[in-house]
């Protein structure tokens, strides 16, 4: 855990150095970091997601690494991640409905109507949520949500979330404070998104106490 903390803590160094040493090869590390957060939901929580593309911005505007050839790859990344997640969710989620007699049928039905009302909005937004990013494609493939509607809206939202939080860091990397403290707000994009996705649930859940 403290190795953890301390790769977040000084998340820009690290970056940094792999792209002085390895520079080709930090493309490809960060192909498959932002792949495996985006395809496989239990391993989600430790990725950095959102704060390493705010660094990648800010290595990019220090010049070590070509920020459109970086989006580019990021957001055929975040897609495939996605499109992976769909695929698995489709293929195996009612399956495990049917194995599993203790889960919840009712979720799955409301996961159906739900995708048909509002997938689109749901691809887009949970984007910027740490873990939802990765379980959002996944009960979308278990609603059976419709494969080309998925994929227009997987590429949008892949694209709106790489290039604003990449932008961010490029036209702020130039900035001392944010240059020099770059760990500490990756840390701190980090849990704004965390808290907000905790008073969401919190929120629903004391409404849904209230219902009952």
């Amino acid at each position: 855990m403290g190795e953890l903390l301390d790769f977040f803590l000084h998340i820009d160094v690290s970056l940094r150095e792999a792209a002085l040493a390895y520079p080709v090869a930090t493309y490809g590390l960060l192909f498959a970091v932002i792949y495996t957060e985006t395809a496989f939901f239990p391993l989600a929580p430790f990725f950095p997601g959102d704060g390493l593309l705010f660094a990648i911005g800010v290595l990019a505007a220090g010049g070590l690494i070509h920020p459109l050839i970086i989006i580019a790859l990021l957001i055929v990344a975040a897609s495939l991640g996605a499109w992976t997640g769909y695929r698995l969710g489709k293929q195996f989620g009612p399956a495990m409905f049917k194995r599993f007699e203790w889960l919840d049928r009712r979720a799955y039905t409301r996961s159906h109507a739900f995708y048909r009302k509002f997938g689109a909005t749901a691809l887009i937004t949970s984007r910027f949520l740490p873990i939802v990013k990765a379980l959002v494609p996944f009960v979308a493939g278990v609603a059976k949500m419709e494969r080309g509607r998925f994929a227009r809206y997987n590429v949008l939202s892949a694209c709106i979330w790489v290039i604003s939080l990449i932008s961010l860091g490029y036209f702020l990397g130039n900035v001392p404070f944010i240059r020099d403290h770059t760990g500490l707000l990756v840390i701190g994009l980090a849990a704004i998104f965390i808290t907000g996705l905790a008073i969401t649930a919190i929120t629903k859940l004391i409404k849904g106490r209230a219902v009952s």
